[in-house]
């Protein structure tokens, strides 16, 4: 009886072993590191992923390679707006054209990049808010100064009774300078999990957490009808994306306050503009418009 149990305990670790060397020698999941089925110590392991989204509107052509790395880049080009997902564990070098001659860029493992327009209309690398397939990529995550913040919503007037919407709010700062300051209700919309996380903890630090919600939400798709002024710092064609639903959603009368950027077609509904400097001296400029 004792020869069979050692047996039996002899074949069940030869079966258990044989299991962990397929589960370890498995190929990566589609995202390894928000697979259910590892271990937070494999799930560690997993390899990082970078993305890169062309949102311009010709086909991209550069080259990527590890940086410090003697090896060839690899040559690629990327459709109007494909992404390219790399998996990385170290830094990488793209190169792309910009002005007639090369540009180099640094790119992290973990991060969203996207190929962009940049105010001269050359196409430049970004990085993004995020890498998902099934969300636009409105804008890469700059933080309004804090003067020009005040000044977005000394010129929108906001009261009591009004419902500040901020798309791509995010770590919060305007939605919670109009509670605090003003007494307003506010809604932040960002789809980056790490901003709204931010957003939150900035809200319960100033105490103004029952005026203000935070919603991880893809702002092409969220509802913003019960805004009477929404809150912008996107890019021009995110705000040109963006206007239809505006138009279709918001109510006649609603203040939009863009910063830096102009709604493409609205040049009629706008009845105010400013030029701010922030602390170090740069101009950010503020365009309201009434819809």
């Amino acid at each position: 009886m004792k020869r069979k149990l050692e047996i039996g305990l002899f074949a069940a670790l030869i079966v258990s072993a044989v299991a962990a060397f397929f589960l370890l020698n498995k190929g990566p999941a589609e995202n390894p590191a928000s697979s259910p089925s590892l271990s937070p110590a494999l799930a560690s392991l997993a390899p990082k992923e970078i993305t890169i989204r062309n949102v311009t509107k010709e086909v991209i052509t550069y080259s990527l390679k590890p940086d410090g790395s003697k090896a060839k880049p690899v040559e690629k080009r990327l459709a109007v707006g494909a992404i390219d997902r790399v998996r990385a564990t170290e830094t990488l070098v793209v190169t792309y054209k910009k002005y007639g001659r090369d540009v180099t860029c640094s790119l992290y493992p973990g991060k969203p990049y996207s190929f962009r327009y940049d105010s001269s209309g050359k196409i430049d690398i970004w990085i993004g808010s995020h890498g998902r397939e099934d969300a636009e990529d409105l804008a890469p995550y700059v933080p309004t100064p804090p003067e020009v913040v005040a000044k977005m919503l000394d010129m929108a007037k906001p009261k009591k009774d009004d419902v500040i919407y901020d798309i791509g709010c995010g770590d919060g700062r305007i939605v919670v300078y109009v509670a605090k300051k003003y007494g307003a209700r506010g809604v932040g919309i960002d789809i980056d999990p790490v901003r709204i996380a931010e957003s939150k903890a900035n809200a319960k630090e100033a105490g103004v957490e029952k005026l203000v919600k935070f919603r991880q939400e893809d702002a092409t798709k969220t509802d913003i009808r019960a805004a009477t002024i929404v809150t912008l710092y996107l890019l021009p064609e995110s705000n040109k994306l963006l206007r239809p639903k505006f138009e279709r959603e918001l109510k006649p009368g609603t203040v939009v306050v863009s910063h830096n950027y102009i709604v493409p077609g609205w040049e009629a509904k706008e009845i105010d503009s400013a030029t701010v400097k922030d602390a170090d001296g740069k101009d950010h400029y503020i365009y309201l418009y009434r819809r």
